[in-house]
């Protein structure tokens, strides 16, 4: 049987999405982690060098909608092949560049080739129903394996390359390599691969003509990715000048960034299983999710993070257990977002079409101002004031989540 009509390739092609969502994200912490001697170089204030994360996440924000453009006329592949395409031009350029403009045009190169929408949608297509929320679950530990991995790898790269430069070189080389492997490997899925999943979903799909755009629910989704990214890129691109400002190694300060990164790829599974055992008690399918969204994801991100400055300086083991309980939280809140459009809409059109809404809005938003926003107030005013503001943002995560069930279409 090809391998474009074999269900077991499903494994595949999660392994693939895995390894390069995960290598796409290691480019954002790869940034904080450099930015420091990047601005050396340019002379250039910590402010515009947060302008290096903001402009990744644009990039990320409009190729995620451009992709889903793609993906019915070239299919995933194809708008895969061209995102990672312009990652890789825009990393291995980075240290050619003369002058920083320059380099944030190639950082929002980088950015645009973040798979996330093409690297979930493709996953879950490949699965029956009964695993997508697995497939979706892993990809989103992708995500979060990458930005904690992005500091350790910056760190070891720059450690052996002597330059911020040579690191992005070794890394560009790396992304090139691996798409090509990920070009050879990527199959489409075959619309028949699970026909009873089919026919239960046509059963289930309503005719209606929704406009997403319309409904109240588009736009409180929008915000919890924008909370999303406010509080996880904000974060993220301050965290390791943070600790080293306050005496720790670049080593240690890469370490911290790490067990914020790799929590999320158990806090993300963890969260769809607490979502899953919620329903099996009885709770309606959105209500768990929104709670789970809410609680052990959004409140548990947003008191970690407004305590962090008060508690990581007491020691390096203190400051690794803050960071895993910060990066804990939002990852959690990866797991059910992919999931809320179709439980609020219950149509699979207006879903589709509200989540590619949700990441070009909610977290081009959220992941261009997280960082800026951030840089701005530890410059003027403190770190304890940054991580607390970002913390806010992370409660009121928690807060729309909890309202959200509210706002469900009821079928007529």
């Amino acid at each position: 049987m090809a391998a474009n009509a074999n269900p077991g390739y499903r494994w595949i092609i999660l392994v693939i999405n895995f390894f390069v969502c995960a290598m796409a994200y290691a480019g954002l912490t790869m940034w904080g982690m450099a930015s420091s001697d990047l601005a050396t170089t340019f002379s250039i204030s910590p402010v515009q060098a947060s302008l290096g994360s903001a402009l990744l996440m644009a990039g990320y924000a409009i190729g995620s909608y451009v992709e889903a453009l793609l993906t019915p006329k070239i299919g995933y592949r194809g708008a895969g092949l061209f995102g990672l395409v312009l990652m890789t031009i825009g990393t291995i350029c980075i240290p050619m560049a003369g002058s920083y403009n320059l380099i944030l045009l190639l950082r929002f190169c980088q950015g645009f080739g973040i798979l996330w929408l093409v690297g979930v949608n493709s996953s879950v297509a490949w699965f029956p129903a009964a695993q997508r929320g697995l497939a979706s679950g892993v990809i989103g530990g992708g995500l979060v394996l990458g930005i904690g991995a992005g500091g350790w790898v910056a760190t070891a790269l720059m450690a052996a390359a002597g330059t911020w430069q040579g690191a992005f070189r070794v890394w560009g080389i790396i992304l090139c390599v691996s798409t090509i492997i990920w070009g050879i490997l990527m199959r489409e899925p075959a619309k028949d691969l699970y026909p009873e999943d089919a026919v239960s979903t046509a059963s289930g799909e309503s005719g209606k003509k929704i406009n997403p755009f319309a409904t109240a629910a588009c736009w409180l989704c929008i915000l919890i990715l924008f909370f999303n990214c406010w509080q996880l890129i904000g974060f993220n691109s301050v965290v390791a000048n943070y600790l080293k400002d306050i005496g720790f190694s670049a080593a240690q300060a890469s370490t911290v960034v790490l067990l914020a990164g790799l929590i999320g790829v158990a806090s993300t599974p963890i969260g769809g299983a607490i979502s899953d055992n919620l329903v099996k008690k009885g709770w309606e399918p959105l209500k768990s999710r929104a709670f789970t969204t809410a609680i052990p994801g959004f409140l548990i991100a947003a008191i970690a993070t407004v305590i962090f400055p008060f508690l990581a300086p007491a020691s390096f083991a203190v400051a690794c257990l803050m960071g895993i309980l910060v990066g804990w939280g939002v990852p959690v809140t990866n797991a059910t977002s992919g999931a809320l459009p179709m439980d609020l809409l219950q149509n699979k059109e207006a879903a589709d079409t509200m989540f590619g809404a949700n990441i070009m809005i909610g977290i081009g938003g959220g992941g261009i101002l997280g960082p800026i926003v951030a840089a701005a107030l530890a410059d003027s005013i403190g770190y304890t004031a940054c991580f607390i503001v970002l913390g806010v943002g992370a409660g009121l995560g928690a807060v729309i989540s909890l309202i959200l069930p509210k706002f469900k279409l009821q079928q007529e």
